[in-house]
């Protein structure tokens, strides 16, 4: 029996050593409209774990904050020398997937309660260069992020307007009796036990002899 080779599966591309190549700040997305996260001093150290493909934005970590610094204002040590991000050197290209991403980095940062209203800009906002859109449900979490917006809605007695408002359950409407009332009802129940005729059905008295 032949013997098979085992090939090495390819290393996963490793994260770079960057740095600020001018004062900035680190946003929650490839946008400028996206919350800041901290402001950067130039010559502040960043890792660098990839860029779009078009090189505009690239997904990196200064200090704690997990975040997207536009490309111009970053470098990275490239052959000894520091250099502006390029194809060719190494640096992963990224995608960046709206719900993926703020669930992953942000659940427990203030701006994460306003998840919905981030998500609409990044909806109207979408470049193909981002990669490939969300599914609704991938981009919601399974709905976990909505119905939470929910929960903290209803707490604070607001009208939602989202499909999880809750439901009233109580007993059925039931009309009021008006069977002592002078007159006739306009309402007329259907059914094999309403045998009781209306007074305009009713035969004629007659005139005793």
């Amino acid at each position: 029996m032949a013997a098979i080779a085992l090939l090495p599966a390819p290393a996963a591309a490793q994260p770079m050593q960057g740095y600020a190549a001018s004062a900035t700040r680190l946003y929650a997305g490839p946008l400028r409209d996206f919350p800041v996260l901290r402001r950067m001093r130039r010559g502040s150290m960043i890792t660098v774990y990839g860029c779009l493909r078009d090189w505009t934005w690239c997904d990196v970590t200064s200090g704690t904050d997990r975040g997207w610094i536009a490309a111009d204002a970053l470098r990275v040590n490239h052959k000894g020398r520091r250099r502006a991000v390029a194809n060719g050197m190494g640096v992963t290209l990224s995608r960046f997937l709206f719900g993926t991403y703020w669930d992953g980095h942000y659940s427990s940062r203030q701006f994460y309660r306003q998840r919905q209203h981030w998500q609409l800009l990044s909806d109207r906002a979408y470049r193909p260069e981002w990669g490939e859109r969300e599914k609704q449900e991938e981009a919601w979490g399974d709905t976990r992020a909505m119905e939470e917006q929910h929960r903290l809605s209803r707490e604070r007695g607001e009208r939602t307007g989202g499909p999880i408002v809750p439901q009233y359950i109580g007993k059925p409407y039931r009309f009021p009796d008006h069977g002592n009332a002078s007159g006739p009802s306009d309402r007329q129940v259907s059914g094999p036990e309403n045998t009781t005729k209306s007074p305009q059905s009713a035969s004629p008295a007659q005139d005793p002899d």
